[in-house]
C-alpha cells in the first residue's frame, strides 16, 4: 500500500495550521513589536521621540472570519 500521499497530506495540514497560527500573532502582536524597534532606532539616533502602541480593542483579539479576514490589515497606525 503506497502511504506516500497520506504523509503529505498530514504534513500540508500541520503546515497550513502554522501558518494561520503566525498570522494570528503577527496581527496580534504587530504593532507592538514595529513601536518597540521604532523606539530602539530612535534612541540609537539620540532622537527623543518615543512611541506608544494603541490601546488593543475587542476587534483585535476576537474572533474573526473569512468575511473579516483583511479587516484591519492595511498595518500599525502610527509608521
Amino acid at each position: 500500500m503506497n502511504s506516500k500521499g497520506q504523509s503529505l497530506i498530514e504534513y500540508l495540514i500541520i503546515v497550513a495550521v502554522i501558518a494561520i497560527g503566525s498570522i494570528a500573532v503577527v496581527r496580534g502582536l504587530g504593532q507592538t513589536v514595529y513601536v518597540r524597534f521604532a523606539n530602539i532606532t530612535n534612541a540609537l539616533q539620540n532622537k527623543a521621540d518615543t512611541l506608544q502602541p494603541d490601546a488593543l480593542n475587542k476587534d483585535d483579539y476576537s474572533k474573526k472570519g473569512l468575511s473579516d479576514f483583511f479587516k484591519g490589515a492595511a498595518g500599525p497606525s502610527n509608521p
